[in-house]
């Protein structure tokens, strides 16, 4: 458990150097510190894997899609959609990792119904930003992956875990502020509510190896 606290402070370290520098508009920092955090967050899941089975290889799999997005995000040419092909992928091992009941009935089927409300709300509100940035195109990629990420965090939901639910759901409200400063108001410092959520997000879901 040393470990794990070592690399958690080195994680809390990196995650508020790269909040400092959305701040300070420093984006020259962000190609290390941004990418440095997910690498830590990275170490960190390889150190649980061990004794964490198929779980902890489908989770290391998902965090490597996902900082391969982080990086395709960040730099200077659009590439957005292949960073969004990148997350789908990651979610998608995600869903094939978290364990439970797939069942609709009681609980399970009004969160369902939650997300899917919320999601499609959601992209409702996003439409119109989405086909003027992209085309209509774009409209069906976005929605792909709103169903991805909804269909994460219901499964999240599924396993009973708290750390997998918080961290899920950091990480759809973390997406939602991306999303919303995209495609309906642009805001240089939406940056620290994506990353503070995402990173928060990651590591809960990364921690949940250890429990």
């Amino acid at each position: 458990m040393l470990l794990v606290w070592l690399v958690s402070v080195g994680i809390l370290a990196l995650a508020l150097l790269d909040l400092a520098a959305i701040w300070w508009d420093r984006p020259t920092w962000r190609y290390v510190l941004k990418p440095g955090t997910m690498v830590l967050i990275i170490l960190l899941a390889v150190s649980g894997l061990p004794e964490a089975g198929p779980y902890g290889w489908l989770l290391l799999a998902g965090l490597l899609f996902s900082i391969a997005g982080d990086i395709l995000l960040m730099l200077p040419s659009d590439r957005f959609l292949p960073g969004l092909l990148s997350f789908f992928i990651a979610h998608l091992l995600y869903i094939a990792a978290f364990r439970g009941p797939l069942s609709l009935g009681g609980g399970s089927g009004l969160v369902a119904l939650g997300l899917g409300v919320a999601g499609f709300s959601y992209f409702w509100l996003l439409k119109r930003g989405v086909v003027e940035q992209g085309g209509k195109g774009l409209l069906l990629p976005v929605l792909a992956y709103v169903i991805v990420i909804s269909v994460m965090v219901w499964r999240a939901f599924g396993t009973g875990q708290p750390l997998l639910i918080a961290g899920a759901l950091l990480f759809y409200l973390s997406d939602a502020i991306l999303a919303g400063a995209r495609f309906i108001r642009p805001h240089r410092l939406a940056d620290l509510g994506v990353m503070s959520t995402y990173f928060a997000a990651q590591y809960l879901i990364t921690l949940s190896l250890f429990g």
